[in-house]
């Protein structure tokens, strides 16, 4: 090799190096994030994932493109919320494979602010959804290509946030998938939504696809009994509930661990798709 191919070469490989230790934006919660979750980062960053900061500086979240996409061709999207005391990275490990199998992307959003389980250690619905408008916003990701994703308290999130996408007029989610987390009443975001203060049907329009396991270890609150009572609370509200997945031998994550689950929720969304185009 010649000294203009062997310094080509040499700069090659300092790029690729410097893409694969490229640093965090730095926040506290990233820094907590890399020492509980370190493999999950590790691979959000090797799949070429965007980790990026929200723009109030509370928290960050994973956002990730199949090939080909750009603002021109936005691709559908897949927007999930994780669990209590758990991470962005986290829900971007679990859908990755089948998003990349099917070209869609993948926003997950860091809603745990790190510390603590009240109310007040996440992020709220107004705040959930303004991150998702604002990176949706920015994408150019179309009205009704996105499939809304909550797991457990995350779950419990998905029906305030829902109303917002509605109520703003924005109508990003042509599915909301409920997995394993009722609408309690004693959430205050459910109780807004009970009490009127986003109207008297807000979830006019919805559709959705609700998850349970029947070895959930709560089977009332986010188990087979839970999850049918969340889904008549639903059609109280205006929503269509496409699909209800019971899994009698799946646990309280049962969701991904069966493949056959996620699939399933996934073909509601492309019978979604094709209806909202």
């Amino acid at each position: 090799m010649n000294k203009i191919g062997l310094s080509f070469l040499v700069i090659l490989l300092t790029l690729s190096g410097s893409v694969a230790t490229a640093e965090l934006p730095s926040h506290s919660l990233l820094k907590q994030a890399e020492s509980q979750r370190a493999q999950r980062l590790s691979y959000a960053k090797e799949n070429h994932a965007r980790i990026e900061l929200t723009s109030d500086g509370k928290s960050f979240y994973v956002l990730w493109f199949p090939e080909g996409a750009s603002p021109a061709n936005p691709p559908p999207m897949i927007v999930t919320l994780h669990g209590h005391d758990s991470w962005a990275f986290d829900e971007f490990y679990l859908w990755h494979q089948a998003a990349k199998e099917r070209g869609y992307g993948i926003l997950a959003i860091q809603w745990w602010l790190g510390q603590g389980e009240k109310y007040q250690d996440y992020l709220n619905p107004q705040e959930i959804y303004r991150v998702i408008g604002e990176v949706l916003t920015r994408e150019q990701v179309k009205p009704g290509t996105v499939l809304f994703h909550g797991f457990s308290r995350g779950s419990a999130n998905t029906y305030a946030v829902a109303a917002l996408d509605r109520v703003t007029g924005k109508n990003y989610f042509a599915l909301i998938v409920a997995n394993a987390g009722k609408a309690s009443s004693d959430f205050p975001p459910n109780r807004e939504i009970e009490e009127g203060r986003f109207g008297q049907m807000p979830l006019q329009g919805t559709h959705w696809v609700t998850f349970a396991g029947g070895h959930d270890p709560h089977p009332e609150r986010s188990g087979i009994a839970g999850m049918r009572e969340a889904a008549e609370w639903i059609r109280r509200y205006g929503g269509v509930i496409d699909r209800a997945i019971e899994d009698e031998n799946a646990g309280h994550g049962g969701f991904h661990q069966n493949p056959d689950n996620m699939n399933s929720a996934l073909e509601v969304f492309k019978k979604r798709l094709k209806e909202e185009k």
